[in-house]
């Protein structure tokens, strides 16, 4: 009998030491991804192209997300887009996911029948 419960203590000791080593106090890693090109992820350009729309031409800092796809990120900069047909904004963002952070430059247009669509800058 006694050996059943040293048994189980053992047991208890060894699952107990196993879960320490599944805790971790370490940052997540957030660093910069090295994209040769980034890119806006298709689901979040409809909620990068509102914010830019909504905002007025400037530099003022503007946050943004995505419920839906966990991804955030800041405007950091709006400027008219000359040359263009339409309204159309130029702007800088940042885009941080799980995989990474990237920054991107884009542009947003508007027309009447389809609101503010996104494209990545030339």
């Amino acid at each position: 009998m006694m050996t059943s419960i040293r048994m189980r203590w053992l047991q208890l000791g060894l699952i107990v030491l196993s879960f320490a080593g599944c805790t971790s106090v370490e940052p997540l890693d957030t660093s910069l991804t090295t994209q040769s090109t980034p890119q806006i992820r298709q689901a979040d350009t409809s909620i990068i192209a509102e914010r830019v729309g909504e905002s007025a031409v400037g530099v003022e800092p503007l946050a943004w997300a995505n419920p839906s796809t966990g991804s955030t990120g800041v405007i950091e900069e709006i400027t008219v887009a000359p040359g263009l047909d339409g309204e159309c904004r130029n702007f800088v963002t940042t885009q941080r996911s799980l995989q990474g952070e990237s920054r991107i430059k884009g542009v947003a247009c508007h027309s009447a029948n389809a609101g503010w669509k996104v494209s990545p800058a030339n």
